[in-house]
């Protein structure tokens, strides 16, 4: 149901996942363990280990909980770690809550690293949505510390979600818009993550209760691509579109936008968007690397073409053409 879309090129990822590492409390949605199959936290006798035997340089990445929550000599030993095992060359990537690099003995730590990049997990800007997701955050804290972050020159991307309790799509619009205030002229990654409802989790009984209306998939997919628009829009980079999918997750989702293909959905909801603003009747010349997005799927993109238009399948097709890849989706 996720959708990698890395640029191509670009160092190849290790993921090490820390899950609930450093959270002091749980939000009403969250089962880590769960969305990355890890039970453990891996020390970093474990992590370094694994390092030495790569062949060449990786953006290494630790991602679950929060990682500047670790404490200090936690977090230079994990960052220790990738300096002393991994091949020369080697960045660390890394997640953590918003706030946590306010703490200037952080921030000075982290920044004598060779950072890829520290993925803030921003779910909404929203009080209201973060008081019914029990976050613990501040949006004013959360622009503070981004603003010092900038500050200090550390690259950054965000975490962010939809369909969470509260949210409505305007909302997550506006929360975009603010974070492209902070971020300025800046690309940022981003991920995506439609909100689903796992089981044990607080939020599976706030839809027994009816406190709690999971998003219907159509409609996630809708909201998701008219938030990708407006994330590329102001310059965000979409780096992946929904969870990652597997046997253990698909077994424990209760409720929400669950569907293996997901990310490819939303994605091609957002470029077929796009093509119908520019030009609402067509014809349409495409990169040909985008084929799937109106073929794959039960022809999902043709049909959502056809519906934005107003007209059947077969006309948009005929009015659909592509290209040899250009890296750029017109």
């Amino acid at each position: 149901m996720g959708l990698n879309i890395s640029p191509v090129g670009s160092m190849k990822k290790l993921p090490f996942f820390l899950p609930f590492g450093g959270c002091r409390g749980r939000c009403v949605y969250c089962s880590q363990s769960t969305i990355t199959g890890a039970a453990d936290i891996p020390s970093p006798e474990y992590v370094s280990s694994v390092l030495r035997e790569l062949d060449g340089p990786r953006e290494v990445c630790f991602f679950g909980g929060s990682f500047c929550r670790f404490g200090h000599s936690t977090i230079k030993e994990y960052l220790d770690t990738v300096i002393n095992s991994a091949p020369s060359g080697s960045r660390i990537r890394f997640s953590t809550y918003p706030g946590d690099m306010s703490d200037p003995h952080v921030m000075d730590l982290i920044k004598t690293y060779p950072i890829a990049c520290i993925e803030l997990g921003i779910p909404s800007l929203d009080p209201s949505v973060l008081s019914l997701c029990k976050r613990d955050a501040d949006p004013q804290v959360i622009l503070e510390d981004i603003k010092n972050i900038v500050d200090e020159g550390l690259p950054l991307g965000v975490q962010m979600m939809i369909g969470l309790p509260g949210q409505t799509k305007e909302s997550s619009i506006a929360d975009l818009k603010k974070l492209s205030e902070a971020k300025g002229p800046l690309s940022w990654d981003l991920r995506l993550y439609p909100c689903l409802v796992l089981e044990s989790t607080e939020l599976d009984n706030m839809r027994i209760n009816g406190s709690y209306t999971p998003l219907p998939l159509n409609q996630a997919i809708e909201w998701g691509g008219v938030f990708i628009g407006c994330a590329t829009s102001l310059g965000f980079n979409p780096i992946r579109i929904g969870l990652q999918e597997s046997e253990l997750l698909a077994s424990k989702v209760k409720g929400g936008p669950h569907h293996p293909a997901l990310g490819e959905m939303i994605s091609s909801e957002s470029l077929i968007r796009k093509l119908t603003k520019y030009n609402p009747r067509g014809p349409w010349i495409v990169p040909e690397e985008h084929i799937s997005k109106f073929t794959g799927h039960g022809c999902f993109g043709l049909r959502r073409l056809a519906e934005l238009t107003g007209t059947t399948t077969t006309a948009v097709s005929e009015k659909l053409s592509f290209f040899p890849p250009t890296g750029k989706i017109i």
